[in-house]
């Protein structure tokens, strides 16, 4: 998951994209002090992975919902519906939420292609997929602790794109006036 700054985006893509005319050594610490202006994002965001846990989910039932087809044509579809739950056996942990709170960085772009201040989550992996994206969700489904025969369903925590959206001026700004300063000469 990334979230990308869009405050002033013109005028921080032409800092950015100056950088490379800096030298070396200054580049470095600039890049460095960069990196910490999704510090309070990532504060936030952690803040709310160590909160409490959400309620269980349980699948209630299915909705018969109009949608579309192959062909354009239009059918009926099943869908499944979803209630809150009491967890039966809280407290146990397979320490996902402490993997996407080590994963959460901030990431500076000033490559050809793209340039921009990310905040993103590497999370910890299951298999190929990053389950930062299903925590983040409203709910998702999983072998209880591994075990393939049995799947659950669970709530998901929106952690990520609150204060990411939240911290998007103080981001720029505060990226603004580093690379500012920087470019000046300090």
């Amino acid at each position: 998951m990334v979230s990308r700054t869009e405050v002033d985006q013109a005028k921080l893509q032409d800092l950015l994209a100056l950088m490379t005319y800096m030298p070396p050594n200054i580049r470095r610490d600039t890049r460095r002090e960069l990196r910490t202006v999704g510090d309070d994002v990532i504060a936030k965001q952690r803040e709310i992975l160590s909160g409490p846990l959400p309620k269980g989910v349980r699948k209630s039932g299915q909705a018969m919902v109009l949608g579309a087809g192959s062909k354009g044509k239009f059918r009926l579809i099943k869908k499944n519906t979803y209630a809150d739950a009491d967890v039966k056996n809280g407290g146990r942990s397979s320490g996902m939420r402490e993997g996407i709170k080590a994963g959460l960085r901030t990431r500076i772009l000033t490559g050809a292609r793209s340039l921009g201040i990310d905040i993103k989550t590497t999370g910890p992996r299951a298999g190929k997929f990053n389950q930062a994206k299903f925590w983040n969700g409203p709910r998702f489904r999983h072998p209880v602790f591994g075990n393939k025969k049995t799947y659950v369903y669970q709530s998901g925590q929106g952690y990520f794109f609150g204060p990411a959206r939240a911290g998007y001026d103080d981001m720029a700004k505060r990226a603004g006036e580093i690379l500012e300063r920087n470019l000046k000469g300090r």
